[in-house]
């Protein structure tokens, strides 16, 4: 009888913490993790509980740095990049013009820069209007 209240107890604790409490339209990921999870956690507003939520396939979860409370979905390794700014539409700029091959690409949902790369062996550069890249 004793085991079987110690599993009780522990399997209790476990649902206690994965029930967590939240209100209105936030996500998390997972742990407060960034890049480690295939799902995230969405509240339900109206049972005031997450939920677990799956990433499109190939993607993990991400904290939107821009939009606290809110997270992004991306490729492994893709997660936003806060050094680089906020930015919006489909604008990109170099992290080192003329000297190496990667830049940002905004994710114009977020708001965010996203780390990005040339073909190897290119450079990056950016256009005119510094708006977007050229990989030369």
């Amino acid at each position: 009888m004793r085991a079987f209240s110690s599993v009780f107890a522990i399997a209790s604790l476990a649902a206690f913490a994965s029930a967590q409490q939240c209100s209105g339209n936030t996500a998390i990921c997972p742990n407060n993790q960034d890049g480690t999870s295939s799902t995230y956690l969405q509240c339900d507003s109206w049972a005031q509980q997450y939920v677990s939520v799956d990433c499109p396939s190939g993607q993990v979860c991400y904290a939107n740095p821009t939009t606290p409370g809110s997270i992004m979905c991306s490729p492994p390794g893709s997660g936003g990049v806060p050094t680089a700014g906020t930015c919006t539409g489909h604008t990109a700029k170099c992290a080192d013009p003329g000297n190496s091959g990667d830049y940002f690409s905004c994710e114009p949902w977020s708001g965010q820069y996203v780390n990005n790369a040339c073909p190897s062996g290119l450079k990056c550069y950016n256009n005119q209007d510094a708006t977007g890249v050229i990989c030369q």
